[in-house]
């Protein structure tokens, strides 16, 4: 966790020298869902989430310019899992599982002139992701069941099952329209690193975004 903190703070003070008076601040909201894809994503179905946070863009010439910042990205999904362990028999009950993480985009963007009041922007490069915080959480019967979704999972001192992987990268990619002080845009994130251990998904999520630029 402190190595990307500093990896990120390291990429933004050196954009933010070398291009100190072209880069544009910005803040930017976004929601949308997220769920899991991959063969071992059978039964995983989409949440609503979100993600908050700093941007950064800089010209490199009059087309192409780098976008990076970093954002609080809510992920996950919701699947069925066996209850062997709590009701001693073969059912199932639905859990949500949340991963929240600080991310990192590493962008090519490309603006293309659309109107006289805004471009048409197109992104694509890897991201960084690194997970804070999440919960998992299912019913079973009258039960309420909850835990840390990046923690091993114990009931009563038995082992369960493995957390999930913390550190996450992939490719994202979307497209926009950037205004003079608004951004309007949509987001996908194609996670390339197993969610856990063993035999497990990756993660998959879209956002509709609104910017702000300083």
């Amino acid at each position: 966790m402190k190595k990307l903190i500093i990896m990120a703070l390291c990429v933004l003070s050196t954009f933010s020298v070398a291009a100190q008076n072209k880069v544009q601040w910005g803040i930017e909201v976004g929601a949308g869902l997220s769920t899991w894809m991959g063969k071992n994503a059978d039964g995983s179905k989409p949440l609503f989430n979100h993600k908050v946070g700093v941007t950064m863009d800089i010209p490199l010439n009059w087309l192409v310019s780098f976008q990076t910042g970093l954002n609080w990205a809510s992920k996950g999904a919701s699947y069925k899992m066996y209850n062997d362990f709590v009701t001693g028999t073969n059912t199932f009950s639905t859990v949500h599982a949340n991963q929240n993480y600080f991310q990192m985009p590493l962008l090519a963007a490309f603006h293309v002139a659309a109107t006289r009041n805004f471009d048409m922007v197109f992104t694509v490069g890897p991201y960084i992701a690194y997970g804070v915080s999440g919960q998992s959480e299912t019913d079973v019967d009258a039960l309420t069941m909850s835990w840390a979704t990046f923690d091993d999972l114990y009931l009563g001192g038995k082992y369960i099952s493995d957390g999930y992987n913390r550190f996450d990268a992939g490719v994202q990619t979307g497209v926009g329209l950037d205004f003079k002080d608004w951004t309007l845009g949509l987001d996908a994130d194609f996670g390339f690193c197993k969610i856990a251990p063993g035999a497990s998904p990756y993660n998959f999520s879209m956002y509709f975004t609104v910017g702000y630029k300083f």
